[in-house]
């Protein structure tokens, strides 16, 4: 059965080691965390009032890839909202903002209807206003996955690599593999080569390729090392969590589907 390991925790970076599972489970489950765990972020502007240096659309566009926090609780996706996508409090939350030069405009100027739904970080530039210049908009934001835009990921990295098992058997200490290898993985130690650090292996075989053969043997295995960097919208745990779920849903959804094909 998969298990998972956390390595290292952060408040937007976390690393842990996914055990037992296969690498087609591996991938699945960073392809979720990526395209399927849903997040909010706004999805179109209204612009009141805009007299600086820029077009609506560079605006809009960057108000856009602004991260906002994200209670799920709170809120469905449009399309399964009982306003039928019309828009309400409950699948869409706005932002406004009026604020006139000279100054910089920050993510952290917006104002929510909601105060816990808010941007994930205040000090993201937006535009400078010169003296005169004036900007009043409207932002609305609502529930999307990163497979409908990039804007939608939970996470700005989502990589594994595979955890190699690696076995010494004849070695005659010249040193060699040792000095060759890029990341230090191996060492001398009480006159043997041992392995110092497993996990930065990155499975170049330079040290099979340097040594006699059959010296060093490294072999894949059933462990794989993830690295995710979370947007701040939601907690990395969470966006672990939720990617479980969904991919089990899609697995039972699948099971269905082969159980009427077999009747």
């Amino acid at each position: 059965m998969a298990e998972i390991e956390i390595l290292e925790e952060r408040d937007l970076s976390i690393k842990f080691i996914l055990k037992n599972a296969s690498t087609a489970l591996a991938n699945s489950f960073r392809r979720a965390m990526k395209s399927l765990v849903p997040t909010l972020a706004v999805d179109y502007v209204d612009f009141y009032l805009n007299t600086s240096f820029l077009y609506d659309e560079i605006i809009a566009h960057r108000i856009g890839l602004i991260p906002i926090k994200t209670d799920l609780e709170k809120f469905n996706f449009q399309d399964e909202c009982v306003c039928g996508g019309e828009g309400c409090p409950n699948c869409q939350i706005s932002f406004r903002l009026n604020v006139e030069g000279p100054k910089v405009v920050y993510s952290g100027d917006f104002i929510s209807d909601d105060p816990e739904i808010k941007p994930a970080f205040d000090n993201i530039p937006i535009i400078e206003l010169y003296e005169g210049q004036q900007l009043m908009v409207e932002a609305v934001a609502r529930l999307g996955t990163g497979k409908e835009h990039a804007k939608f990921q939970p996470v700005s990295v989502c990589a594994y690599k595979i955890i190699p098992e690696i076995n010494i058997k004849e070695c005659k200490l010249c040193g060699v593999c040792v000095e060759t290898c890029p990341r230090k993985v191996l060492e001398i130690e009480n006159d043997r080569v041992v392995v110092r650090d497993l996990l930065n292996c990155s499975l170049c075989m330079e040290c099979v390729r340097v040594c006699e053969e059959g010296a060093i043997e490294i072999n894949e295995t059933d462990n794989f090392l993830f690295t995710v960097e979370g947007t701040g919208a939601l907690p990395l745990k969470t966006v672990m969590r939720k990617a479980l779920e969904i991919l089990k849903e899609k697995a039972e959804e699948m099971n269905k589907i082969l159980e009427e094909i077999e009747v």
